[in-house]
């Protein structure tokens, strides 16, 4: 028991200290700009057809109070100009655009299978500076969700080791003419650096500040989230994440860490 109580104390202390010496020694650390994964999603894999998505942020006509108007580019006649106010489309959400520094890239799509499940997914990968991305919690609650449990989920892989991702059970209420109507949904994610994997926060800021003190390199990491709706009780959507990663995940990486993940040379 108190093992398990200090574990997360030493976490942190670990952490501080290598902090502590990436801020000491940042003279000489070069940005990496070879990122892990590649930044375009497959609009077909088997099972799941995808349509990436656009925004417009017009603040006077579609995206008023931040609610932004959103599009699938298969829709577009011109897949970067709004259809509706004749404004430049973008590929993240206004408030994003907003929060986040310029250099980072995002990439949205949806991708629904036979059943008619659908599926939202996302890229997104820091720039030069370190708060690009961050603890997809804090987003979650901002939003109004609240986080039911946490857990991690292992994807098996053929030719390597399961792939693990972390799964977010959320719920909110919304309230309508009708009452309260409650809505659950999941949000599994995992980060990808340039030659590593990992579910953990924690564990991608202790390889950031590694890097940047051991290889005196700056790394850009991205973070890849697939999301969508469940019942109340069971874990019958963790089938259609599993078999959603398993076509998508080829994709989504660099040819080299895709050679380092499968064991290739």
């Amino acid at each position: 028991m108190e093992k398990s109580l200090f574990k997360p104390f030493l976490i942190i202390i670990v952490l501080m200290t290598l902090s502590a010496f990436a801020l000491a020694f940042t003279v000489g650390v070069e940005l990496n700009f070879i990122p892990g994964v590649a930044m375009e999603l497959p609009g077909k894999v088997s099972g799941w057809d995808g349509n990436e998505l656009r925004f417009c942020h017009n603040p006077e006509a579609c995206a008023k109070d931040y609610r932004d108007a959103s599009f699938y580019v298969s829709d577009l006649e011109i897949p970067d100009i709004c259809p509706d106010c004749g404004e430049t489309l973008f590929n993240m959400a206004r408030a994003e655009k907003e929060q986040l520094p310029e250099d980072t890239e995002f990439l949205k799509s949806a991708y629904t299978n036979s059943a008619g499940t659908r599926l939202f997914t996302s890229i997104v990968l820091s720039g030069t500076a370190r708060d690009s991305i961050h603890r997809p919690q804090r987003c979650l609650k901002g939003q109004g969700s609240t986080l039911d449990k946490e857990y991690t989920l292992k994807v098996p892989l053929e030719g390597r080791d399961p792939l693990k991702l972390k799964v977010i059970k959320t719920s909110r209420t919304y309230q309508t003419a009708e009452g309260p109507v409650p809505y659950y949904s999941f949000y599994a994610y995992w980060f990808v650096g340039q030659d590593r994997e990992t579910p953990s926060h924690y564990s991608r800021m202790f390889w950031l500040a590694w890097d940047r003190v051991v290889r005196s390199t700056a790394n850009r990491w991205a973070y890849i989230s697939v999301q969508g709706t469940r019942r109340a009780e069971g874990i019958e959507f963790e089938k259609d994440i599993i078999d959603f990663v398993q076509q998508v995940y080829p994709h989504v990486l660099t040819e080299s860490l895709r050679n380092k993940v499968y064991g290739q040379q």
